[in-house]
């Protein structure tokens, strides 16, 4: 019988494998418009200081739980808690699996295989699952989530570089609060004029065209797209509750 095996420090999962799958650096992650926190990689105008995190819109409290519930299931629970009134793109837990001893993965019961094409496969569904060349699997289940009536949950599945990812995130609902309508390159970024963003946001095909449309288009894509944000007040949190099964 395949013995999962993980190491969990500061509650978070640091690395883990189960037969040919491996897995490591799972974390949280969340931005504003000017700000991006992450615990995997290098946060972006963002600092945290005695457990709170400082973005360029306002503070968060970010609660991270990660725990063996039984011997082959791991548990991730999130929480993003406004210090202060504060404009979020979204509220993400991250999981992180290696390239190599994956077969393919599943979400929205479509199959893929990695071809590094750097897309977002975003869903709005509970599950995604990835198979072992060893046939192992991986389910990934978004148990439940708090988008405090503001955020939907989503699920997306992502084959980049030398890895596949899991996202359980939530997004901003309708009626947004701000559009970030932006094209980004290695130099800079420019910004649309928040009025003719909200505007082209008004109109429903160029709204479902422009959201997140580099994210959905893939590497070869410009970076180019269309980002809402809504509000969170002072004292309402945002919560994702995320199993992961291996079989």
């Amino acid at each position: 019988m395949t013995k999962l095996d993980v190491r969990i420090a500061n509650n978070r999962l640091v690395t883990g494998q189960f037969g040919d799958v491996r897995f490591s650096n799972w974390g949280v992650e969340c931005s504003d418009r000017h700000s991006f926190v992450t615990l995997t990689d290098i946060a972006r105008n963002a600092h945290q200081t005695d457990g709170v995190w400082h973005l360029a819109g306002g503070r968060l409290k970010i609660d991270l739980e990660t725990r063996l519930i039984e011997p082959d299931v791991l548990s991730i629970q999130a929480r993003f808690t406004a210090l202060d009134d504060i404009a979020l793109q979204d509220a993400v837990v991250r999981l992180v699996f290696d390239r190599q001893g994956i077969d393919h993965g599943v979400i929205a019961d479509k199959k893929y295989r990695h071809t590094n094409s750097d897309k977002y496969r975003l869903h709005s569904v509970d599950h995604a699952q990835l198979t072992s060349t060893s046939g192992k699997h991986v389910l990934v289940t978004l148990k439940t989530a708090d988008g405090a009536e503001r955020f939907a949950p989503y699920l997306y599945l992502r084959d980049r570089d030398d890895h596949w990812i899991i996202h359980a995130r939530l997004l901003p609902l309708e009626p947004v609060d701000h559009v970030w309508l932006r094209w980004a390159n290695r130099f800079f970024t420019l910004s649309a004029p928040d009025c003719l963003a909200r505007l082209l946001w008004h109109f429903g095909p160029t709204r479902n065209f422009l959201w997140r449309l580099r994210e959905r288009m893939g590497r070869n894509w410009p970076e180019f797209q269309a980002i809402p944000l809504n509000k969170i007040r002072r004292g309402q949190s945002l919560s994702l509750e995320v199993t992961c099964h291996f079989r």
